[in-house]
C-alpha cells in the first residue's frame, strides 16, 4: 500500500474528533446510519484539502476544521447513495458492507440525507452569516445539478452505451471533481484568501480530483478490496478512462493531470509543498 503523506495524520484527528462530535452522539437507527460510513476508516482526503488550502493561505486551522467536516459529511453523504440497488449497487465500502445492505435502502436514504442536512447545518453554526453563507453556496454548488448529481445523473444514463471522452470527463469532472474544488476553495475562504489564491487553489483541486477519479478506475481494473475498501470490476458496463485509453493510456493522463495541478501553485512557491505531496500520493496511491 502506498503510505500517507506524514502531515494527514494531525489533520486527520482534528477532523474525526469534529465527525465524532457531529454524529456520534445519538443511538437511533438513522443516527447509527449516518455514523456507520462518515465514521468509518478513511484516508479524508477532501478534508485533508481543505484543511492544507487554509494553513496555506495562513488562516487558523481550528477554524477551517467544521468546514472540512462538512465536506466529508457531503462525501459521506454521496458515498450511501452512491452504493444503493438503483445506482452503483456496491456491496463494500471503505472495507465494510454498503450502508444499505447493513441498514435496508430505506434508513440509508435517510441517513444520507441527515449527513447532507447536517453539513449545511454544521457551516450554518461554525462561522459567520457572510462566511457561512459563501462556503454554503460552494458545497451546494458542487452537491447539484453542475457537480455530484449532474455528473451521477449522466453516468446512468452512460451505462451500456458508448461515450465520448469529453463526456467522461463531464461526468467525473461532476461526480469526483466538484467536491474537490469546493473543498479547495472552502479552505481558502475560511482564511480569508485572495481571489487569486482561490482560482490557483480551485485550478489545482479541479486536476487532482480528475486524476483521484482515473486512479479510482484503475484500482477498479487492478485493485485489492482487502487494500481498496471496496469491490472491485463493478465498472464492467460503464465507460472509464481505463476502457477508454487502457491502463498504460490512464496512468499517463493521471500523471499528467497532477502535473498541471502542480503548475497552479506556482504562485505559493514552496509553501505548496504539502498539497504537491497531496498530488504525489494521489498519483501513486494502491487504495
Amino acid at each position: 500500500m502506498t503510505a500517507l503523506p506524514r502531515f494527514f495524520a494531525e489533520y486527520q484527528r482534528r477532523v474525526t474528533a469534529e465527525l465524532e462530535r457531529l454524529v456520534g452522539r445519538d443511538d437511533g437507527t438513522v443516527e447509527q446510519a449516518m455514523a456507520y460510513t462518515a465514521l468509518a476508516p478513511s484516508k479524508q482526503v477532501r478534508a485533508v484539502l481543505v484543511l492544507s488550502c487554509a494553513e496555506l493561505c495562513r488562516g487558523p486551522i481550528d477554524r477551517a476544521v467544521p468546514a472540512a467536516a462538512a465536506i466529508e459529511l457531503v462525501h459521506s453523504s454521496s458515498l450511501i447513495l452512491d452504493d444503493l440497488p438503483s445506482m452503483d449497487d456496491a456491496p463494500l465500502r471503505r472495507g465494510r458492507r454498503a450502508n444499505h445492505l447493513e441498514f435496508g435502502d430505506a434508513i440509508a436514504i435517510l441517513a444520507a440525507f441527515g449527513l447532507l442536512n447536517l453539513a449545511f447545518g454544521t457551516i450554518a453554526r461554525a462561522y459567520e452569516p457572510e462566511l457561512a453563507s459563501q462556503l454554503t453556496s460552494t458545497a451546494s454548488e458542487a452537491v447539484g445539478p453542475s457537480g455530484l448529481i449532474g455528473g451521477q445523473a449522466i453516468d446512468l444514463l452512460a451505462t451500456d452505451r458508448q461515450i465520448t471522452f469529453e463526456t467522461l470527463e463531464r461526468i467525473h469532472r461532476g461526480k469526483t471533481g466538484a467536491l474537490f474544488v469546493a473543498a479547495a476553495t472552502c479552505g481558502a475562504l475560511t482564511a480569508g484568501a485572495s481571489a487569486d489564491s482561490i482560482a490557483a487553489l480551485s485550478a489545482f483541486a479541479k486536476n487532482l480530483g480528475l486524476a483521484f477519479q482515473i486512479v479510482d478506475d484503475l484500482l477498479d481494473v487492478e485493485g485489492d478490496p482487502a487494500h481498496t475498501g471496496k469491490a472491485v470490476r463493478l465498472d464492467a458496463r460503464k465507460t472509464t478512462f481505463v476502457s477508454f485509453s487502457g491502463v498504460d493510456g490512464a496512468r499517463q493522463l493521471a500523471l499528467e493531470l497532477c502535473e498541471t495541478a502542480d503548475r497552479a501553485l506556482a504562485p505559493f512557491g514552496s509553501k505548496a509543498d504539502r498539497l504537491r505531496e497531496l498530488s504525489a500520493f494521489v498519483v501513486a496511491r494502491s487504495s
